[in-house]
């Protein structure tokens, strides 16, 4: 099994409209995906999100133009409304705000950077687990978006019809995300639309600035890691923005604020969330010498199964009631410019190079 893979080349509008058209119905089973959601965990009805997603626009607009214009194509090109994927867009904010921390969200993600002096030979490692409900394993895509001008090429991975996520550009910065959850929520930039700004920018600190701009809307934890040696973990939350440092070349984050100031607001931590950070931390803190093979190693790792760093909770939903899942693994050598990924459970299937 591989994900569909598009690679999107012309103007804003352009781009979407081949992006729509490729993956229509990938684009369809998010959508249905949601909708079912909404409706179980919001008491929402999609034509609900679709109007409550407008209140994002004024904001994505005063971002970028641009980005409206690819979200329009998007949706021309699959024959579906732009508010259909706007709401795929904001699909965090839409879903997670006023929902008690009870209301059994996916737990989402292991994400970690890696530097020296715990890397052989100097190299550059980041990545992740992207844990999340077992059906959007399905909609998941591989977008690659060719540099113009000043603009890095970028390669991402996102569920179908969103226009920014998780991966890097050919400038040596990359891009990981874990959800986080509080009871503040605002209107701004989605997340996934502020990752894509941060996945066009070639150097670290306007990465940064590009993260923590404007108001956030809901709570998102960020690894931007970039092949100078340097990485920077951001924690967001409508309430502010804390910045995490490595320690001894080594940056690991799952579903729970770590910085002193917004943990102590937000307390939220599930059981998953605090294993799979002590494991992740086993794997790699004080360590020297770690390579891509360990990084792929420690994403097939089921210590505390099934809520383990390779997630297999939805497999057993009885003893869970967790329907989250590992969609992907992801391992990018920000050194050797090389993207790893293995599609589902990493401990099931190979991971395997794609070209940036």
């Amino acid at each position: 099994m591989m994900f569909k893979e598009v690679t999107l080349t012309g103007t804003p509008y352009e781009r979407g409209v081949q992006y729509g058209a490729a993956c229509k119905a990938e684009i369809e089973h998010s959508m249905r995906a949601y909708e079912a959601m909404f409706a179980q965990h919001k008491n929402m009805m999609w034509d609900q999100a679709r109007t409550m997603s407008l209140q994002f626009l004024p904001a994505i607009r005063e971002l970028d133009e641009a980005y409206v214009q690819e979200m329009q194509g998007i949706a021309d090109g699959a024959g579906i409304s732009f508010e259909d994927v706007l709401v795929i867009n904001a699909r965090s904010e839409l879903l997670y705000s006023n929902l008690p921390f009870s209301a059994a969200a996916p737990q989402e993600c292991t994400a970690f950077s890696l530097l020296p002096p715990a890397t052989a030979d100097g190299a550059v490692i980041a990545g992740q687990n992207w844990d999340y409900t077992l059906g959007q394993r399905d909609a998941v895509v591989i977008v690659r978006i060719p540099g113009e001008g000043d603009r890095p090429t970028i390669l991402f991975f996102p569920e179908a019809g969103m226009i920014g996520g998780k991966g890097c550009n050919s400038a040596g910065l990359s891009l990981t995300l874990n959800a986080l959850r509080a009871k503040e929520y605002d209107i701004g930039v989605p997340v996934h639309i502020r990752m894509r700004r941060i996945l066009e920018c070639s150097t670290l600190s306007i990465a940064y600035n590009a993260a923590v701009k404007g108001s956030i809307p809901a709570p998102a934890n960020l690894i931007m890691t970039h092949k100078d040696g340097l990485a920077l973990e951001v924690e967001l939350s409508p309430v502010g923005a804390e910045v995490l440092m490595p320690e001894q070349g080594v940056l690991v984050h799952t579903n729970h604020f770590l910085g002193p100031r917004l943990s102590a607001l937000h307390t939220h931590a599930s059981g998953s969330s605090c294993v799979r950070l002590q494991r992740a931390r086993q794997l790699f803190c004080g360590k020297s010498g770690l390579t891509v093979a360990d990084a792929q190693a420690a994403l097939r790792d089921h210590k505390g199964y099934p809520a383990s760093i390779c997630d297999h909770s939805a497999m057993h939903m009885a003893q869970t009631n967790d329907d989250s899942a590992t969609n992907f693994g992801l391992v990018m050598d920000l050194t050797h410019n090389e993207v790893w990924l293995a599609p589902g459970n990493p401990c099931e299937n190979p991971f395997v190079k794609i070209p940036l």
